[in-house]
């Protein structure tokens, strides 16, 4: 026997907050997002497997605050593009029926009760691309690692200049005083595009006030230029990351997620560079549109047709 309307079972009302007790619903929220974000950031550090681990998804992942990073890598591994439901919406696309978001920062612009503007963020959801409906992105095109140093030099933001003169077992180095990174001659295309990768990221952290240090980023550099060169697939194996974990050991968290971000932003800074070179590069090959500038002399017909000569074909200037 089908219920009717006044047999249907009463639906239990959630009980209604105060704006104390919401307010406080929500730092409780916010603190154990932020213990649980302290303690990812600890995994990351601990071994250079860990380590590697959370770089490569840096790499597979759209540009992220570290936090949210930290909360994907662990949550959603797989994930390459995230938005919240909102921002698909704008962006032409529509979350699926049943889809649970990721947990994550987001940031918001909001007006203190003076009237002044001011950010923050709230704790909301994102949504991989993976979880929209609609054609699904092309996987990212694979590059030889010579096109890869080409599109460098073609669009690097800091002079690159081939030098014969780079002392003995230094492949590449930016020198501050000249802004210009000095590359090795006569290495091979990988090797080259690593060392260009890793100075380029150095040079990101110079602001140009007299005291830069080389050395003071040297890890981030080294671990930037991995993500770069992860992100463009080529051979990473090289690299190790058991001393930077061991340097970074006994920082706290929160410097430890400076750290990354450090990393995260030089990482993107290279990936932007190199991918305006590859633009320019297609751009540059694109053939132009088929046209005919030849010109053809009146053929007379008669019973046996007569050679001609054809104008010479105008050259391009």
């Amino acid at each position: 026997m089908v219920k009717g309307p006044a047999e249907e079972e009463p639906v239990q009302e959630q009980p209604k907050l105060s704006k104390e007790e919401y307010a406080a619903l929500k730092k409780t929220e916010r603190e154990e997002l932020w213990t649980r974000i302290d303690a990812l950031t600890a995994d990351a550090f601990k071994d250079g497997s860990s380590l590697r681990g959370f770089l490569d998804f840096t790499a597979q992942c759209s540009p992220e605050r570290i936090e949210n990073l930290l909360l994907f890598h662990s949550d959603a591994p797989e994930a390459t593009w995230l938005k919240t439901f909102d921002e698909w919406k704008e962006a032409g696309r529509s979350v699926r029926g049943g889809e649970a978001g990721y947990t994550a920062l987001i940031g918001q612009d909001y007006t203190r009760e003076d009237g002044t503007a001011a950010s923050g963020y709230y704790v909301g959801k994102k949504f991989d691309v993976s979880q929209t409906r609609g054609r699904q992105p092309n996987r990212a095109p694979v590059y030889a690692a010579d096109e890869l140093v080409t599109a460098v030099f073609t669009n690097s933001p800091v002079r690159l200049a081939v030098s014969e003169a780079v002392p003995e077992g230094i492949q590449a180095q930016y020198v501050a005083q000249n802004r210009t990174i000095y590359v090795r001659n006569n290495m091979d295309a990988q090797t080259t595009f690593l060392a260009i990768a890793r100075e380029q990221a150095a040079a990101s952290y110079d602001i140009h006030d007299g005291r830069f240090s080389r050395a003071a980023y040297s890890a981030q550099s080294y671990c930037a230029a991995y993500v770069a060169a992860k992100k463009y697939g080529l051979d990473v194996r090289s690299f190790s990351f058991e001393r930077v974990c061991q340097m970074c050991s006994g920082l706290e968290p929160q410097e430890q997620r400076s750290f990354l971000s450090d990393v995260k932003q030089a990482a993107y800074t290279v990936a932007r560079t190199v991918r305006r070179g590859l633009n320019e590069l297609e751009l540059s090959a694109t053939p132009e549109p088929a046209c005919s500038v030849e010109v053809h002399a009146p053929v007379e017909k008669t019973e046996k047709p007569a050679r001609t000569k054809k104008t010479p074909q105008p050259q391009r200037e």
